[in-house]
């Protein structure tokens, strides 16, 4: 197993700063896509809508097919070639969208972007395989803060930046600040290979053979269901707040600032969630994290007032954000040190499918059932998610001890 022998505290505080720039990057020109789609010649609206629908489908598709791949080498040659592979890439990939001149180019550098990329999770493994065994919550749970952070200030900046600027122009600033971060994690983040000792040898079976997909199952399971319930409102958010307002106004904006402030919640949520897990156990984490965040987002479903609809999503943003690195967690300790690129890979892919997912059942509960639908259904799957985790051991070791163990 690869572990920071040299300045760990310090190549772990660098990951940090270049995942912060990283995924502000990545974030930085979502705002925009739909309008940026009209300037290359979609002049409807609506079709401009689809088109930047199927143009952020794309990346999540193909990233959740080459994720486990990625992982699979990774666990090969290493984790920080694979973190700058996905950096570099990102950065090359995403400054040549500011040059296309009609939305098949888009579409093609961003299915490309998908196959090359995966900042989030290349950064997350190397973290895990990295981590003292008593830090490795307390570290993961940073890192998604910082990723929740970044995720909220990079459409916030970017969209001012793109009315300033222009468009093209916040490409350039997304390369910049990806070739930024490649700079950091190649200067200052620091992998080797210590020998393996004797108890590595006796354990060097478990490296062998298929992965223990029923022990990764239960993460893998609320990694999908969490960002499927974190991008299916997005797309229902502004129409939803448009019937909670008497005089729709700067409805944008206010969707932005709630989407914005959920995720300081989620991260807020991370931190926490990692000394959470070291007190009760990650099973017991996620069981009660995925619970709360959908009886949280039950009610979102026939509030009233904007006010009240906010404040719902910042309790669920909390509790999914205290989820997902407790996930992260226990896919570390599930599997054997030299597979958790592998491992994490295929967390990925859950990641990638919900980003794919959670969108279009969004927009289509909100277009057949109303614009409560995309809030309900989701706090439905979370519950049951939570409690599909917590019977499933009852085949295993029966209804009094799976009690007990809550």
């Amino acid at each position: 197993m690869k572990s920071l022998r040299v300045n760990g505290r310090l190549s772990f505080i660098v990951l940090l700063l270049s995942q912060l720039a990283a995924t502000m990057g990545f974030t930085f020109v979502l705002p925009f896509t739909p309008i940026y789609v009209q300037a290359l010649g979609v002049e409807d609206a609506g079709s401009a809508a689809a088109w930047a629908g199927v143009i952020n489908s794309s990346t999540a598709v193909t990233m959740a097919l080459a994720a486990p791949l990625w992982g699979r080498l990774g666990d090969r040659v290493g984790l920080k070639p694979m973190l700058l592979r996905a950096t570099i890439a990102g950065s090359i990939v995403v400054g040549l969208m500011g040059l296309v001149g009609s939305p098949w180019q888009l579409l093609a550098l961003k299915t490309l972007q998908g196959c090359l990329t995966g900042t989030v999770a290349a950064a997350t493994v190397l973290v895990s395989a990295t981590a003292p065994q008593e830090r490795a919550g307390e570290r993961l749970g940073t890192l998604q803060m910082v990723i929740f952070v970044a995720a909220a200030a990079g459409p916030f900046f970017g969209g001012t930046f793109a009315d300033l600027v222009g468009i093209r122009a916040s490409f350039g600033v997304t390369a910049a600040l990806l070739a930024v971060s490649a700079v950091l994690i190649s200067a200052w983040v620091k992998e080797e290979r210590p020998a393996e000792d004797e108890t590595e040898e006796v354990d060097s079976a478990q490296a062998e053979g298929p992965l223990p997909h029923r022990r990764l199952a239960p993460s893998l399971l609320a990694l999908f269901v969490v960002q499927v319930a974190i991008m299916s409102a997005a797309p229902a958010l502004p129409g939803f707040l448009s019937t909670l307002m008497e005089e729709p106004v700067r409805v944008a904006t206010l969707a932005g600032w709630i989407i914005a402030t959920g995720a300081l919640a989620a991260s807020l949520g991370s931190v926490i969630g990692g000394k959470l897990a070291a007190r009760f156990g990650a099973r017991k984490v996620i069981i009660w994290s995925l619970l709360l965040a959908g009886i949280s987002a039950l009610p979102q479903a026939e509030v009233d007032s904007v006010a009240l609809l906010w404040a719902l999503r910042l309790v669920t943003g909390l509790f999914v954000g205290i989820a997902v690195p407790v996930a992260n967690l226990a896919i570390r300790g599930a599997v054997h040190p030299r597979r958790q690129g592998e491992a994490f890979g295929v967390a990925a892919t859950a990641t990638s499918a919900g980003n794919a997912v959670g969108p279009a059942a969004g927009g289509l509960l909100a277009s057949s059932f109303g614009f409560g639908a995309p809030f309900l259904v989701p706090g439905l799957c979370l519950a049951a998610v939570s409690a599909i985790i917590w019977g499933a051991p009852l085949l295993v070791v029966g209804y009094r001890t799976a009690v007990r163990d809550l």
